[in-house]
């Protein structure tokens, strides 16, 4: 599909004040930089979802990135996506969001956040899980870590009003 094809595709689903890059690993496809430059251009606002397994590869006022660096129980590459943190925090418009599980899970973030340098302010952090029964227990202790640390509380709403399912 060319751009230009991409770009009549995106706007014949609607008008939309956001376009969200994600899929797959966005930042380590060749030719991002000239796509996000496309897409600032056709909307007021562009997000990347990303692991961070790279540098930013554009900055711009209306271009905002979602940094979901891995813990160590998600994979043993968990390394890789925090070698590129420093540039990511110079970014002004990158949050980040790190998916916890259990303390242990807290307890890798919180030493990550604080080793890395990652502004709290900055920081969500997401309840793991696929059911709206773990995600309830699981956020409900979370929410306190993340009052008592100035840390965000991102829930999984779409898990919460659809279930684990795709295309939501």
């Amino acid at each position: 599909m060319s751009s230009e094809d991409l770009w009549a595709a995106t706007h014949a689903l609607g008008s939309a004040p956001l376009l969200v890059v994600t899929g797959g690993e966005p930042i380590q496809h060749p030719g991002i930089g000239a796509l996000l430059d496309a897409a600032i251009e056709r909307w007021p606002r562009v997000e990347v979802e990303t692991s961070g397994g790279g540098e930013p590869p554009r900055s711009h006022p209306r271009l905002h990135y979602n940094v979901s660096p891995k813990l160590p129980s998600a994979t043993p590459r968990w390394e890789t996506t925090w070698d590129h943190i420093a540039g990511w925090i110079t970014e002004p418009r990158a949050t980040f969001k790190l998916v916890v599980a259990d303390s242990a899970d807290y307890e890798a973030a919180r030493d990550l956040i604080a080793t890395r340098g990652v502004p709290r302010e900055r920081v969500m952090l997401m309840p793991e899980g696929m059911s709206e029964a773990v995600l309830k227990e699981r956020a409900s202790w979370l929410a306190e870590r993340c009052k008592e640390e100035g840390f965000r509380l991102s829930p999984r709403l779409h898990v919460w009003l659809w279930g684990a399912r795709r295309g939501t």
